[in-house]
């Protein structure tokens, strides 16, 4: 998006912005942002800094990074920490302070998973005491799509109708046709719609008479970027086409038609055959227990599973986690425990480990989710970090299912979405640790969720448990019931009488919470400790 330096509309911006602010006493210090826009990549992280002037200790000030109104603002930091009920629901989740130079006046805002709505104005606003001081930023987003594909179809005239498409650019690229020569090429048709994330779509569509043009390019250009993608394509001489088409007889066309219904013939039965081996498989898996189900899903596997006998490592709590005395239940709540400081706790995310650690084999534990929302479980390596927000990605060693708002996802880089038939009640974790697998099932149904695949597992890993918000529900480490300790995945459907049940759990066990659980970790009047 062009800036006009003259154009009073940032001005006029900023001046609504500062009438919405209570009525303050002029700043002692000046705020200062970078003067040039920051440029950001659809996907990556960008931040946003700004720093006092002279330099100040900030740790006492409200920072606040806001769009056009003060609030509800990108990020909120007052009294020592964020203040997540003045955030703009967009921002939940992927926004953080980078604190390391604030004692000198020195703060950045670091926005994950950069998106095409993030484009535009920011502004960093310090305040202490009655005085403020606010900076303008802007961050200007860019993403290079897919590579261009040309859609070629000859007119019964003989004319030569080519469409250009590509998809995920931002801002609006421009598109060319060029000639072997480098000359423009005039389109008949063009479009660019945004996506449902901002991204734009193009398509542009030319018309060939000329018979002796034996070549056009597409060329689709970000001119943010200065980069562009270019696809070639050959053009088919269509009086050639013409004169066979002139050339077919009747009676050859007469054995095309035969041939053709013999095809559609041969389709229809194979298409029919195929659907009646599905309806049955279907109705034999309908009759199937939901663990049964994953086991006819992982037949082909001639492996034992073993079954974990899971507890929490109080060791690792984040200090807002409240452990059951059973260490199988786990709850966030607003206050703060006061714990010793130890390298392998938690002291950003809210998270916890399972106490066991897997360096081979298969194993899988069962975690009642219940009806409560906002939360994350899977598997992490021994040795992630576990001071401040490194994102929890395959890549900084987390692979993890995550519930949050009303939207399931598996947490890769640019966030799977989940699109499940019903809600998650029972999860069902399975780690392969030699394939490289960490597998996702819902228990109730015993339908498939999601798969991180061939990854290369080297060091323990241990299960990770993580709460986003607080409530008097927990989250529940399933007990081992009475029976054995392993299962065996078998890869002949006929001998499925033979297996052993995927867990040694029934299908009524630990379905209910209630607050009548106490324990020694949990006082039963939580202490309002300070955040």
């Amino acid at each position: 998006m062009a800036v006009f330096p003259n154009s009073c509309l940032p001005r006029c911006l900023f001046i609504l912005t500062l009438l919405q602010l209570p009525k303050l006493s002029a700043a002692h210090f000046d705020v200062i942002g970078p003067s040039e826009p920051i440029l950001a990549m659809v996907g990556e992280d960008a931040e946003l800094p700004c720093h006092l002037s002279p330099n100040m200790n900030a740790e006492r000030m409200e920072l606040r990074w806001f769009r056009r109104k003060v609030s509800p603002a990108v990020l909120v930091h007052r009294e020592g920490r964020e203040q997540k009920e003045e955030q703009m629901p967009e921002y939940g989740g992927r926004v953080t302070l980078a604190k390391d130079d604030i004692s000198v006046g020195r703060a950045a805002v670091r926005i994950q998973g950069v998106r095409a709505s993030d484009d535009g104005e920011y502004q960093c606003l310090f305040r202490e005491n009655g005085s403020y001081g606010i900076a303008l930023l802007h961050l200007t987003v860019a993403a290079l799509g897919s590579d261009p594909h040309i859609h070629m179809e000859v007119q019964e005239s003989g004319e030569i109708s080519l469409e250009c498409t590509s998809v995920g650019w931002y801002p609006e690229p421009q598109v060319q046709w060029r000639t072997p020569k480098g000359e423009q090429f005039p389109s008949t048709s063009e479009s660019r719609n945004p996506d449902e994330e901002g991204l734009f779509t193009v398509a542009s569509s030319v018309i060939i008479r000329d018979t002796s043009m034996e070549k056009l390019s597409c060329y689709i250009q970000n001119l943010l970027l200065g980069q562009e993608k270019e696809v070639e394509i050959s053009i088919p001489d269509t009086s050639v086409l013409t004169t066979c088409l002139r050339s077919i007889t009747p009676w050859r066309v007469a054995v095309a038609v035969i041939l053709t219904a013999l095809g559609l013939v041969t389709i229809g039965f194979i298409f029919f055959t195929w659907r009646l081996y599905k309806e049955r498989s279907r109705e034999r898996k309908n009759a199937l227990s939901p663990k049964d189900k994953v086991l006819e899903e992982l037949k082909w596997k001639r492996s034992p599973w073993h079954a974990a006998d899971m507890i929490l490592d109080p060791d690792t709590a984040h200090p807002h986690l409240f452990l059951y005395e059973d260490l199988r239940s786990v709850r966030l709540e607003d206050s703060r425990r006061i714990l010793p400081e130890r390298p392998e706790r938690f002291d950003s995310w809210p998270c916890v480990l399972g106490c066991k650690a897997f360096t081979s084999g298969r194993h899988h534990w069962e975690v009642e989710v219940g009806d409560r929302t906002d939360w994350a479980i899977g598997v992490c390596r021994e040795n992630v970090r576990r001071k401040g927000f490194d994102p929890i990605i395959p890549e900084n060693g987390f692979w993890a299912l995550e519930l949050y708002g009303n939207g399931y996802w598996a947490l890769t880089p640019l966030r799977t979405p989940l699109l499940l038939s019903s809600p998650l009640h029972r999860v069902g974790i399975f780690l392969d640790y030699e394939l490289g697998n960490i597998s996702f099932y819902n228990m109730t149904n015993g339908h498939h969720i999601y798969t991180f695949s061939e990854n290369r597992f080297s060091g323990p890993l241990r299960p990770l448990f993580c709460l986003w918000s607080s409530g008097e529900k927990p989250l529940i480490i399933c007990p081992l019931a009475d029976g054995p300790e392993s299962v065996t995945v078998i890869a002949n459907a006929q001998d499925l009488s033979k297996e052993i049940p995927l867990s040694p759990m029934g299908e009524d066990s630990a379905s209910e919470v209630t607050d009548t659980f106490h324990s020694k970790l949990i006082p039963t009047q939580p202490s309002q400790g300070a955040p």
